[in-house]
């Protein structure tokens, strides 16, 4: 085993001289930018086959890096974007591995699904859910690189139905409908009512564990399909508007399609996502799980599962805007949302009781006292803008609490991310990481004319308003 380790490591090595060997090591490629790309590599677990394949992802992965930096340098949008398990891919190699077009279908012979207007079902709907808390939705899972999230989508729902209505949690069996659901193209993607019908059709649908994912179209298995562990009675299509897919999330998790093409759905790190994704019904080419809703503010999401693993966007799941003027919403997600049915025989988890209104805010805490004649708002740090023969001369504030200031620039860190990367504009935890923070500016700290002078009424507004918004972290 541990001359195996060895060889490995050794051809690793091998690859990379090889890279550096064979590119010359140009001018623009400098040490820091490949440090950073090996540390990814060994985070994510990537190797590659050859020199060429490498260098095409380290130059992708630079591509991508300098796009992460702007665009969260920019902090125009409501999320943000990082260097995660996809970031040594262009945009479109990501489309062509990871997306298919899901096409609202021609309807099936057996019509096992109605279309429902779910206002009148909806009268006093919670402020926020989240179904996870109630055990009804499995672990993230991976699909890989095969194009099946319409089975994940798929298993999804049922597993949420099925939790729901009979008290039992089963992770069920995605490979299942890539190898034996003909109505579908399995790796070559499928669409989530034809797989609902396939289920109804076969009596049920296996679990996971008796019939394991592998990632690959291969025959289907006719003993394991043979077994039944949950079944279905039926399925509904959602009325394709923001109040009819509320509606049936808080029956339900949903099953939905979107669209995911946009680079920053690729590289999505955290954040409530109004991105770059089209809201256009034909661009659909990916489906998800909505497994909740909740608000920020004055900003509405959804909660939603993918299937790319836990090393994608916040452990897996991503927040999408909800509540737009956009006809089919953020994405599409209106647009093509489905759910199973299930009779039950289990009491149900649903949070029927309104939520209780929200408590009023904290008492505002005290300022920061940098000197006798400055201070800075609760929350933030004094930090030195102008120094002169040992003396701070002028105190700027940092907006992260117990900061490290970056001395000799207008720049400070969080506590977590103390070394000060200031010519990318990033914090890192060490010397080396390719993760991190945003740097921010310091800003000018407030005057004090006498003791005790913070100008209350002024800054107690600031801090409710920070108090509000606060909420959602980009990971």
């Amino acid at each position: 085993m541990a001359t195996h380790k060895l060889f490995h490591l050794l051809i690793i090595l091998f690859l990379v001289l090889q890279f550096l060997f064979s590119t010359g090591y140009p001018a623009q490629y400098s040490s820091t930018e490949v440090e950073l790309f090996e540390q990814w590599r060994v985070k994510h677990g990537k190797v590659y086959e050859h020199g060429e394949e490498l260098l095409k992802g380290f130059e992708n992965f630079k591509q991508n890096r300098k796009y992460v930096l702007e665009k969260n340098s920019n902090g125009s949008s409501g999320h943000r974007v990082g260097l995660n398990k996809f970031a040594d891919m262009s945009n479109q190699e990501f489309r062509n591995i990871y997306l298919r077009k899901l096409k609202r279908p021609v309807r099936l012979g057996t019509q096992k699904h109605t279309w429902q207007n779910l206002d009148s079902r909806c009268h006093a709907p919670p402020v926020s859910l989240d179904w996870r808390k109630y055990g009804v939705v499995t672990p993230v899972k991976d699909q890989g690189s095969c194009g099946s999230c319409w089975a994940f989508s798929t298993t999804g729902g049922i597993e949420g139905i099925n939790a729901i209505s009979k008290g039992e949690l089963i992770s069920l069996s995605e490979q299942e409908l890539v190898d034996c659901d003909a109505t579908n193209e399995g790796c070559n993607g499928g669409y989530m009512d034809y797989a609902f019908e396939w289920v109804i059709q076969n009596g049920g649908i296996d679990t996971e564990a008796d019939y394991p994912y592998t990632g690959v179209d291969t025959i289907c298995n006719a003993n394991k399909e043979a077994k039944r562990a949950v079944s279905i009675e039926g399925y509904e299509d959602v009325e394709e508007t923001e109040r009819g897919l509320l509606c049936a999330t808080v029956k339900q998790p949903i099953s939905v399609g979107i669209d995911a093409s946009s680079l920053d759905f690729q590289l999505y790190a955290g954040g409530i996502y109004d991105g770059d994704c089209s809201s256009d019904p034909n661009n659909i080419d990916h489906a998800a799980l909505i497994v909740g809703y909740g608000s920020l503010g004055d900003t509405d999401y959804w909660i939603v599962k993918n299937s790319w693993g836990t090393s994608w966007g916040i452990q897996g799941y991503i927040y999408i805007r909800r509540n737009t003027n956009l006809p089919y919403g953020v994405c599409a997600i209106n647009a093509q949302a489905s759910y199973p049915i299930q009779a039950s025989s289990a009491p149900s988890p649903h949070p029927s009781p309104p939520s209780p209104s929200p408590p009023p805010p904290p008492p505002f805490p005290s300022p920061t006292d940098c000197v006798e004649y400055s201070y800075c708002p609760a929350s933030q740090t004094c930090c030195c803008l102008y120094q002169m023969v040992g003396f701070c001369m002028m105190y700027g504030c940092c907006d992260y609490e117990d900061a490290v200031c970056c001395a000799g620039t207008d720049y400070c860190c969080p506590q977590e991310y103390p070394i000060c990367d200031t010519y990318n504009g990033f914090c890192i935890k060490k010397f080396g990481d390719s993760f991190g923070v945003v740097a921010k500016k310091k800003k000018m700290a407030k005057l004090k004319y006498r003791e005790g002078d913070y100008e209350e009424e002024s800054y107690k507004a600031t801090f409710d308003s920070q108090w509000r918004r606060n909420g959602i972290a980009a990971v």
